[in-house]
């Protein structure tokens, strides 16, 4: 009987993997101390110490089972455990530091206003000039300057110590960028003026590293002095280094909207072709029989020294753990799978750093190559065509079509975006990379030996053009994708699930499976709708400091209050959260707008009355030359950094119940504001430090 790729015969690593991703998502969620995680393998040791005992073989297999549990709850323990102590930081001294020395990791990336480089901090020190050691991952933003711009990987920087937590994002709905550094071992910040900050020496940590970043650096210097456009300058880097510094954001949008981002990060698809031009460069080899077995050993080597050159991204590590696996298991003379292979490279990357089970890269890369390795031959229909054409436009589309089922709803959660014309992009695109890597490859050689290279050039240039043509003209297609998608996460985890469970249903034609799946799939749709409840109304005021923006929202409609009507290029505050809450529009109000009024809602600029609560935005000065006999009571009153009064005048002028001061005053001023509120007793909410304010009916 043909068993199932996923059974654990044939994919012993599954064994090792589902009790490690049970262990991190479980301490990930709990935040359990490191002793508890210890007991779940004290139990297993247990179940193995009973099982085994004085019995014979006979019996010992009888209790197999009790094995088997045993190592789950060992490899349960391990994860956690690992979860728990991995990017732990050494305790801060209690001491004044006004130093601190910290090591460049990586080259100054280019931001809006700064330059942007991870650093480790080696030492703090204090008044008298002694260095304490002291290691923690930081995130430093240095002033833009020249000096900032040259910082590389192994630079030593002095720089006045004053580190700060990273915010949680302001306003609901935005990227958790906390969330984010923190699953890179960071979870401090700080930003540098020019005068705070000296270089004091350059002395790497790792001289192999060093090697790698120059490698990195004098590459994608020599691509821009290429002749190439400014365009395809930046997608060459992106395709063959993944670097995507610079690449502008339109571009990338075009690309994903048609379905090829996944071409501007170094992955599988760029190591198999990396792979496949070593393997032929290496073609004289095959004479010989020691040759035969040497030569796919330095095709390994090259693509881990590309998966290094490029920063070893999860997709690249991946890779080339897959290929290492699946090679030794051939020079070996043993059987290999290609699943069993993925399931190594996760365990044992997630081994390494189990963070990056949350890293958006690593989910999406091991997603899509299971699902093309589960679902690639039965989707490949004419993949036995007598025709060549046939057979290549199958198997691209098979291809695709797999690495979509399995990438989609991952790329739906983070990016909120389904392509829907993803294969007349990739029936293209994936052509011309092997194409595009041989010349750019060869285009770099012979600008390393002087030699005339124009005509190449030309060509490359012309390929990548055509690439960003066909992306854009994709994106302006009506239809090609839609924007604005927003999945819950248990919707998440009911695709991946009900995706397997299909798989193993189609496998094995059981119909009691099929009838579990149906079962189980019904029963989680009713819950679903039975605990649904529509957006409730709410009064937002968003963290944005270009302009206070207010926000009125309920199932009849989406409000924002501006304090100027000035036309605006760039998005709004809080447009993320209004599109998951199902606000495709809204209406803008400002100085020179009407009245508006519903059941509920009354609009009158600055005057609003929203489910029975009064609120008012004070936006400029002039209500300091108008009296009242008596003050209008004000439950909400939101302050602008166009209004340069102090409280004594919102109060002479009306009865305030509560204070929102915007994001947009500046923070001398805010604080004089709660400080009068405090005196007065009024309660304030200061948005730039506290964050989005939600009033909710």
């Amino acid at each position: 009987m043909t068993r199932s790729p996923l059974s654990a015969a044939r994919t012993p690593f599954i064994r090792l993997l589902v009790p490690l991703l049970a262990g991190i998502v479980g301490e990930h969620l709990l935040h359990l101390p490191v002793w508890s995680c210890t007991l779940p393998a004290l139990a297993g040791m247990t179940l193995w110490i009973a099982a085994s005992g004085r019995s014979r073989i006979e019996e010992q297999y009888r209790r197999r089972r009790f094995f088997g549990w045993g190592l789950f709850l060992i490899v349960f323990s391990l994860g956690a455990i690992l979860h728990a102590t991995q990017h732990q930081r050494d305790p801060l001294p209690e001491e004044f530091y006004p130093v601190a020395v910290a090591h460049i990791d990586q080259r100054a990336a280019e931001k809006n206003n700064a330059y942007y480089c991870p650093a480790t901090l080696t030492a703090l020190i204090d008044t008298t000039g002694q260095a304490i050691p002291y290691r923690e991952k930081v995130a430093l933003y240095f002033e833009k300057s020249l000096q900032a711009r040259r910082l590389d990987y192994g630079d030593q920087v002095a720089f006045e110590f004053d580190l700060q937590p990273i915010d949680v994002g302001g306003n609901p709905g935005d990227f958790d960028f906390a969330s984010f550094m923190r699953h890179q071992g960071i979870v401090q910040s700080q930003y540098i003026t020019d005068s705070k900050w000296r270089c004091i020496g350059h002395q790497p940590r790792s001289g192999f590293w060093k090697w790698v970043t120059t490698r990195q650096s004098q590459l994608a210097h020599q691509i821009d002095t290429c002749r190439l456009s400014p365009h395809s300058a930046l997608l060459l880097k992106a395709l063959m280094l993944g670097d995507r510094q610079g690449f502008p954001q339109e571009l990338r949008q075009a690309f994903s909207a048609a379905g090829l981002s996944h071409i501007l990060a170094v992955s599988g698809l760029h190591m198999g072709v990396v792979a496949s031009l070593v393997y032929l460069l290496l073609f004289p080899l095959a004479w010989s029989e020691w040759g035969r077995r040497l030569r796919p050993l330095l095709t390994l080597f090259a693509l881990w020294l590309y998966a290094c050159i490029t920063g070893l991204s999860p997709s690249a590590v991946r890779a080339c753990i897959m290929a290492s696996f699946l090679l030794t298991a051939e020079l070996l003379e043993r059987r290999n799978s290609s699943l069993n292979a993925l399931f190594a490279a996760a365990f044992f990357m997630l081994l390494y750093d189990t963070h990056l089970l949350f890293d958006v890269g690593f989910q999406m890369s091991f997603t899509a190559v299971a699902a093309i390795l589960l679902f690639y031959r039965r989707l490949n229909i004419g993949g036995k065509s007598p025709h060549v054409v046939v057979r290549w436009a199958s198997s691209c589309i098979a291809v695709s079509l797999a690495a979509q089922i399995g990438a989609l709803p991952i790329a739906i959660y983070y990016f909120h975006t389904i392509p829907l014309l993803f294969l007349i992009g990739n029936l293209v695109v994936l052509p011309l990379l092997p194409l595009i890597f041989g010349l750019a490859l060869l285009m770099l050689l012979l600008t390393s030996l002087h030699f005339p290279y124009v005509w190449i050039a030309t060509a490359t240039d012309w390929l990548l053009q055509s690439i960003e043509w066909l992306s854009n003209h994709i994106e302006q297609l009506p239809g090609s994708h839609i924007e604005g998608v927003w999945l819950a996460p248990r919707y998440l985890w009911l695709y991946l699930a009900g995706g397997v469970l299909a798989y193993l249903t189609v496998k094995r034609r059981s119909k009691r499976l099929l009838w579990a799946t149906l079962g189980a799939g019904i029963v989680f749709l009713t819950a679903d709708l039975a605990t649904y409840h529509p957006p409730r109304p709410e009064m937002v005021v968003y963290e944005s400091e270009p302009s206070t923006v207010v926000q009125l929202s309920d199932p009849t409609g989406c409000y924002l209050l501006l304090p100027d009507s000035l036309p605006r290029s760039e998005e709004l505050a809080g447009e993320a959260y209004r599109q998951q809450n199902g606000h495709k529009t809204h209406k803008l109000f400002g100085p020179k707008s009407g009245v508006f009024q519903n059941e509920e809602i009354f609009i009158a600029y600055p005057f609003v009355e929203f489910y029975g609560k009064r609120l008012l935005l004070l936006d400029s000065c002039l209500w300091q030359q108008h009296s009242v006999h008596k003050p209008l009571r004000v439950d909400y009153a939101i302050i602008d950094r166009r209004f340069d009064g102090r409280l004594a005048d919102a109060i002479r002028l009306f009865e305030v119940g509560h204070v929102i001061i915007g994001a947009n005053v500046h923070p001398a001023r805010a604080r004089s504001w709660m400080n009068d509120c405090y005196k007065r007793g009024i309660p304030c909410h200061d948005v730039r430090s506290q964050g989005a304010w939600v009033y909710t009916p």
